[in-house]
């Protein structure tokens, strides 16, 4: 949904919707000044989120841009999610066009570039299974002192599964798992409700 939502009137920070299955509100994501919550009753989420705009865009001004918020915006890293705020930015300017158009043209051109592309994601079956691996691991940790300072120790995972897992490709050309995968299948054979 479009946003359409004017930066946050108290500290200039950027407004988040919020929308539960009951209620929903906006927030700044910087001072966490609020709309009060409404219910979300049969018309939806848009219907919400209309309501809320009108509350959280009831504002006799904009507030002014100084050369600090502006020199702060323009030292980030720039993506096309910024480009609302950099529009609002350039709408509550007001004073001295001379010193800060060269940051808003540097700014534009950074927003002008192409943004950056994962050279790699793992599919979401991989990532689910590396937080399952996590969350066992997360089991068998404890915490211990070692000359007063706390470390975090992990039982020990067994890996006879993982072993068995090698012995089962013996027949194949390369038969040897790698270690992520070793690791990984010894992780798979820890119950899920496994108790110290």
């Amino acid at each position: 949904m479009p946003s359409g939502l004017l930066q946050c009137a108290h500290c200039d920070g950027a407004p988040l919707f919020i929308a539960g299955r009951l209620q929903a509100m906006i927030v700044c994501e910087e001072c966490g000044v609020s709309t009060p919550p409404i219910n979300v009753d049969g018309s939806g989420k848009e219907a919400a989120f209309t309501q809320l705009s009108s509350i959280w865009n009831s504002r006799v001004e904009h507030r002014p841009a100084d050369a600090s918020t502006i020199a702060l915006t323009a030292r980030r890293a720039l993506t096309t999610s910024d480009i609302p705020y950099f529009l609002n930015l350039i709408a509550s300017t007001t004073t001295d066009w001379e010193t800060n158009g060269p940051t808003f043209a540097a700014m534009a051109a950074a927003l002008s570039q192409p943004g950056y592309e994962f050279k790699h994601v793992d599919p979401p079956e991989t990532v689910m299974s590396q937080a399952a691996r996590y969350q066992k691991l997360l089991k068998r940790a404890k915490i211990i002192y070692v000359d007063g300072a706390p470390m975090v120790r992990f039982e020990p995972v067994p890996a006879l599964c993982a072993e068995i897992a090698e012995e089962a490709l013996a027949d194949e050309e390369w038969p040897l798992l790698d270690l992520h995968e070793f690791i990984g299948k010894a992780i798979d054979g820890v119950p899920d409700h496994w108790q110290p």
